[in-house]
């Protein structure tokens, strides 16, 4: 029997729900099923979980789906002190039981998650709500419009980033022996890199003072000892651009607006 005539029958049904979970390399795979499920070669281990209803909206903002958990849930840890810098992709596939026949039936990523008692709570988003969002416009002003190495700005990570090993944590500021060779604020507005077992861990570095970086967040899985890779930040401006990156030709600012408004109360111009 078919699935679809498995999910007609008013009998004949015993559906049971896969759900994968991705970030980086890592993944977790349960089932809402009493037994393990194999799909793909894959094991999807059992555990107590349920979701909402799955709904069709003009609305995108409105098209979210919300899973429940235990609070110990694996793939939930990342998500306690802050939302992990990779993004958590979820698919949801329905089958029956002693039926290989699998549908997917859900595909988004994992926004954030709340904590309720002995459960966790995952907000979810369907990934065609990314398809249909108002884009980032470029706007006139005399700072620079361009992501930091992004593809406009064109300067390579690579070419700036340092390697180092961390001294000390404290909260969400560490102490970076490597970072003292260069100028207080060299990576204000840059970010940190390293591993967190199979998942690449990021965080935006908000200030920097000697050897001391703080962090936008708490750095989950890092540890005294720990390697990570450090990158400049930059402040938009040509000064910097020029002087720091020697990247003047791919400013994408206005740095030579007039000052003085023609279209002012000033009868001189």
């Amino acid at each position: 029997m078919s699935l679809d005539a498995r999910e007609r029958s008013t009998d004949a049904g015993s559906p049971v729900e896969l759900y994968e979970f991705h970030r980086g390399i890592a993944a977790w795979r349960y089932t809402s099923a009493a037994q393990s499920q194999v799909h793909m070669g894959f094991t999807y281990i059992p555990m107590p979980m349920r979701r909402g209803s799955l709904e069709r909206t003009a609305e995108l903002g409105r098209a979210g789906l919300r899973v429940t958990l235990p609070r110990d849930a694996e793939v939930a840890n990342a998500f306690i002190v802050a939302p992990p810098a990779e993004v958590t992709l979820l698919t949801i596939y329905r089958r029956h039981r002693d039926d290989s026949e699998t549908l997917a039936v859900w595909m988004g990523r994992v926004l954030n998650a709340e904590w309720r008692g002995s459960e966790v709570e995952l907000n979810c988003e369907p990934s065609y709500t990314s398809l249909q969002r108002t884009g980032l416009r470029r706007m006139y002003q005399r700072t620079c419009t361009h992501v930091l190495y992004g593809t406009d700005c064109k300067v390579s990570a690579v070419a700036y980033r340092i390697s180092a090993t961390v001294s000390q944590i404290s909260g969400n500021e560490i102490s970076v022996s490597a970072a003292a060779s260069f100028a207080d604020g060299h990576f204000a507005g840059g970010y940190a890199t390293w591993q967190s077992g199979l998942v690449t861990e990021k965080r935006m570095i908000t200030a920097h003072q000697a050897e001391w970086l703080t962090l936008s967040a708490a750095p989950a899985g890092l540890f005294v000892g720990a390697p990570l890779m450090l990158y400049p930040g930059c402040d938009h401006s040509l000064a910097t651009c020029a002087t720091k990156f020697a990247n003047a030709d791919n400013f994408g600012g206005f740095p030579f607006i007039p000052s003085k408004n023609p279209f002012g109360p000033s009868p001189i111009y």
